[in-house]
């Protein structure tokens, strides 16, 4: 049998020829195999490669030895395992959906070490991705996903139990996308395929009434120094449910397995008067240290916050006048312990990873919420500690006279669009009865330059 082919005889000249294309005199076919699949040598690598056009595809691969026996051995367990691959309309090459999906998440990796991209999105990234991204689609070639692939896809997210949110299908959806348009730009698809559309509905952030504020206020205030266990245990559904007991009350009936302990702090009391009147995140709080806050006297008094950029956003934040008399207050309880230095963390100093702080703040706060039976608003909206920076922009659009929307949201470092979509939502007419109802004083308007001409009154 001849030991080249025509394909690899004309592929270059021995002038130009490069490094990473097969010598000629080294290409070796392997008998009783189709001659589409053969093993070489190249001048870039001192292994045997083998080469199988499959497919409307070249596939290469190196057989990682320098024997020619065992390059050959190689060559045919590659032909039978693309054959599998074929029969189980799995990826052939590079371009399956699982190394390309794992190159976009390095991609995005590089962009949180340039600062382009926070922990926590890159975090919930890789997370969906291997929880009901990679299942479904791990095995499959990129350029094989078309709409009928994607609809079936989006048939299985709907199927899911627990039963997913809108929101939630459209982001896996989102990510499947991703991969996809990182696969376009490395040349595997030529365009993206159509997606089937995901209607999300929009849903009014939680957020906390003036009297259930004061509930919160008042339950961390009873809760500070003491010690709770969380528990889980299953109830007589096999539902599995979290009891909270305060290990220095007597003895209770105690269910389930410890999962952890909780202390309560000053802190949380502090936080959630200075959230309310601060437009913070959570996140905020992870990073922001007393040299990024300024205390602002004069015909008004606020705190400039010049907290880091935080979902693109890095204008400086004006509070309400409360926030001035905690921020002092929580000032001067951390300087009592020597932490309220410049470089110090406004609130719990103590951590040195911001993660751990946050996430106590957000088990302290459960742990309130569960307290005075504040978890779900009137409509079932869940609250969080981030319904704590939502209370803070209902308040302006509830109680503020004249708000502009524009400039809340720029001090809120959100937008126009979410303000009205997710936070005026839940507004009535009957919250805002006096703005509705009011008059403009009569004005003389006049349609000339110099001279009065026709007198306009409006009304």
């Amino acid at each position: 049998m001849a030991t080249t082919s025509k394909a690899v005889q004309t592929s270059a000249t021995p002038q130009k020829r490069h490094k990473t294309l097969p010598i000629q005199s080294t290409v070796s076919y392997i008998p009783g195999y189709p001659q589409k699949l053969f093993i070489y040598q190249l001048e870039a690598s001192k292994y045997w490669w083998v080469r199988y056009f499959a497919a409307g595809k070249t596939l290469r691969k190196s057989t990682k030895t320098e024997n020619k026996a065992l390059a050959i051995a190689f060559a045919k367990h590659f032909f039978y395992d693309v054959g599998h691959k074929q029969e189980h309309g799995e990826a052939l090459s590079q371009s399956s959906f699982a190394l390309c999906a794992a190159a976009m998440l390095k991609a995005e990796a590089a962009k949180l070490e340039r600062g382009e991209l926070t922990k926590i999105t890159y975090d919930n990234t890789k997370y969906r991705i291997d929880k009901l991204v990679l299942p479904y689609f791990k095995t499959k070639d990129v350029s094989a996903i078309d709409y009928f692939e994607l609809e079936s896809y989006l048939d299985t997210l709907s199927h899911h139990t627990p039963k997913l949110s809108l929101s939630t299908i459209g982001a896996y959806v989102g990510l499947v996308r991703k991969v996809l348009t990182y696969a376009a730009r490395r040349g595997y698809i030529k365009s993206l395929p159509e997606f089937p559309r995901v209607g999300v509905k929009d849903v009014a952030r939680g957020w906390f009434t003036t009297r259930e504020y004061r509930r919160l206020w008042s339950a961390a205030s009873r809760y500070i120094g003491k010690s709770i266990e969380v528990r889980k245990y299953k109830n007589d559904n096999g539902e599995t449910e979290t009891q909270y007991i305060d290990t220095r009350a007597p003895e209770k009936n105690k269910k389930g397995n410890l999962m952890r302990k909780v202390e309560m702090t000053e802190d949380m009391r502090r936080l959630i008067v200075f959230m309310a009147n601060s437009y913070i995140r959570p996140t905020d709080i992870k990073f922001m240290k007393h040299k990024h806050v300024d205390v602002v006297r004069g015909e008004y008094t606020f705190l400039r916050l010049r907290i880091p950029t935080t979902k693109k956003h890095n204008a400086p934040i004006t509070t309400m006048p409360k926030a001035v008399e905690v921020y002092e207050d929580i000032k001067a309880f951390h300087k009592a312990e020597g932490r309220a230095s410049d470089d110090d963390y406004v609130f719990l100093p103590q951590y040195a990873s911001r993660d751990y702080a946050l996430k106590q703040f957000q088990r302290q706060f459960e742990i309130i919420l569960w307290d005075t039976k504040l978890g779900n608003g009137a409509d079932g909206e869940e609250r969080t500690l981030y319904s704590l920076r939502h209370t803070c922009i209902m308040y302006r659009l509830l109680f503020g006279d004249g708000i502009n929307t524009l400039y809340l949201a720029r001090n809120a470092r959100t937008s126009v669009e979410m303000i009205d979509r997710f936070y005026a939502k839940p507004l009535t007419g009957e919250m805002n009865v006096g703005m509705l109802q009011s008059r403009r004083r009569k004005r003389k308007i006049y349609d000339g330059d110099d001279e009065p001409a026709t007198k306009i009154t409006k009304v």
